[in-house]
């Protein structure tokens, strides 16, 4: 089964290395194509079903669609209202949607890096052997809104020589995690990621 991704991102941003990870972490069987990245949200609702059927044709057995519910960037931040934009353009395309997944993550990537703290905190015991507060769990969606600056909070009260930087400290933070059992329980768009990623497992 080979799986390819069209993301939002920058083409060297951390979430480019991270799905990937995560597909191969819940099915190591998975072949996966250098993900498709197209820089911003509105490129996703645009492009993403072109990309998608190209990766298709090229070779790919079934394509994720991933981006952030947040922020809006001129759109309505409502993951109902970017699905059916994606949706509407597969149908033109006449594509077979069971070939694809639509991901709209809740509210963005790093809220399942904060739903639970032991990425975090494990990841910071590489960084130091100062006896710091742990970073707490965020086990609701509401606690999982701004999780940027949540962590750039917590760092700033407890170790504020050191910055957390997305781009280079995101894809570090998850290949913290032993599991990701409890991350599924409390965000209900990474339980949907690893549903679809493990529904397709060979």
């Amino acid at each position: 089964m080979k799986i390819g991704f069209v993301l939002e991102c920058q083409p060297k941003g951390p979430d480019a290395a991270i799905y990937p990870y995560l597909a191969n972490f819940f099915c190591p069987e998975l072949e996966i194509e250098k993900p498709e990245t197209l820089g911003n949200k509105s490129y996703v609702m645009s492009d993403g079903p072109d990309v998608a059927e190209i990766l298709l044709e090229s070779g790919c057995d079934h394509v994720f669609i991933i981006w952030d519910r947040m922020p809006k960037w001129g759109g309505t931040g409502r993951c109902e209202d970017h699905i059916a934009i994606i949706e509407a353009r597969l149908a033109e395309l006449e594509i077979d949607q069971d070939k694809i997944t639509l991901c709209c993550i809740t509210e963005m990537l790093e809220s399942w890096l904060i739903a639970d703290s032991r990425g975090i905190n494990n990841w910071l015991a590489t960084k130091t052997n100062r006896n710091l507060r742990s970073f707490d769990d965020h086990a609701t969606e509401a606690e999982q809104t701004a999780p940027k600056e949540r962590i750039k909070r917590y760092l700033g009260e407890h170790f504020n020589k050191w910055k957390y930087n997305d781009y280079n400290d995101n894809f570090a933070i998850v290949k913290q995690f032993p599991d990701f059992d409890r991350v599924a329980r409390r965000n209900a768009s990474f339980a949907h990621f690893r549903e679809h990623i493990e529904r397709i497992c060979p």
